[in-house]
């Protein structure tokens, strides 16, 4: 489909709202105004009893709701950018922290992309108030595209529009549900049930053969020593995946989750998500029906263009926007992927 006219971005820009719940911010380098790091989090919203983290800024806005969605291993503030960019522009901006990840409690729990989608369902309308008359706009990273992905398909009476930014997720036709490649965690289980077992269901631990605790050791084992060697290898693994040099704020605000206490178990059961995942990409793709955006770093290594390509063969009427930019584009190049993202959900309003 066609471009947005550019025009509005600057427009808003010469003149933004003042916000007056916007949280904290600061400039960085280049002037560019982004969300100040707390080191304990902002907001916070229950959850199947947990205390959810997120960060909101302009709630009493006329504009627009936009719900953001963060990707493995990230959080609300990768979005630190997005929001006060959108909330001056008179969105309504609402970033969830999901279970598990951020400043969300690190528990074990049953996690996939329907678990994660239903959280998205659940917070869009709860917290970001969606409505069938008050519709949101979910924009998704990564897996968290997936989620995103999967609450748009599954409640369309609540959203406006998706936009899926360097989305992961196997597009390709016949694909089985899950990730395109199964986690060393994932391989190291065996996987011999057709089932992942649910962490919660004490019941199912009981019954676990010797064979199977020792898979489930041995899972735990490769799971730790792979967090272990992520957590030490931070600020090289977003410098292969970003084209600008990541700073230290994002750099510590993902240490600050693998500090958690809980970090090291939830780790393990955050690697079995794909495993646990029921439905295809593909399916939920055909499945909905409502405006799409492509927002596309090109430069991304592990979610490259032509996953993009694939999705719009499926998705023609979708609207492509690529940037030159890494896996995580709205931090990367966060200036013209906020303004391509608000260009684009402001026309749906009109």
């Amino acid at each position: 489909s066609a471009a947005p006219s550019s025009s509005t971005a600057s427009d808003e820009l010469s003149r933004p709202f003042v916000v007056a719940d916007m949280p904290a911010t600061e400039l960085d380098q280049n002037g560019v105004e982004r969300l100040t790091l707390q080191e304990k989090g902002w907001n916070v919203w229950n959850w199947k009893g947990h205390a959810c983290n997120y960060i909101s800024a302009g709630v009493e806005n006329d504009g627009p709701i936009v719900v953001l969605v963060h990707g493995f291993g990230a959080h609300s503030y990768h979005w630190r950018y997005t929001v006060p960019s959108l909330a001056r522009r008179g969105f309504r901006v609402y970033a969830l922290c999901m279970l598990g990840y951020g400043w969300s409690p690190k528990v074990e729990a049953p996690y996939s992309m329907e678990f994660w989608g239903e959280q998205v369902i659940a917070f869009a309308k709860e917290v970001a108030r969606a409505s069938e008359h008050d519709k949101a706009v979910i924009a998704g990273n990564s897996i968290g595209a997936l989620a995103a992905l999967y609450a748009a398909a599954n409640a369309p009476a609540f959203t406006k529009g998706l936009c899926l930014v360097n989305s992961a997720g196997n597009f390709a036709e016949g694909a089985k549900p899950g990730p395109e490649k199964k986690t060393l965690a994932q391989r190291a289980v065996g996987q011999t049930k057709s089932e992942i077992r649910d962490p919660t269901d004490l019941e199912a631990a009981a019954k676990l053969t010797f064979v199977e605790r020792a898979q489930e050791a041995f899972g735990k084992a490769v799971s730790t020593a792979i967090f272990f060697f992520t957590k030490v290898r931070i600020k090289s693994i977003l410098q292969s995946v970003y084209e600008s040099e990541p700073d230290a704020d994002l750099v510590r605000s993902i240490e600050l989750a693998a500090e958690d206490p809980g970090a090291i178990d939830t780790f393990y059961q955050l690697s079995l998500a794909g495993g646990r995942t029921k439905t295809t990409a593909g399916d939920l793709l055909e499945k909905y029906q409502g405006p799409l955006m492509l927002l596309w770093g090109e430069k991304d290594p592990w979610m490259t263009p032509t996953k993009a390509e694939r999705i719009m063969e499926m998705k023609p009427e979708a609207y492509y926007a690529p940037v030159v930019a890494g896996h995580c584009p709205h931090d990367d190049a966060p200036v013209e992927c906020s303004a391509k993202l608000g260009d684009w959900a402001q026309g749906l309003a009109a």
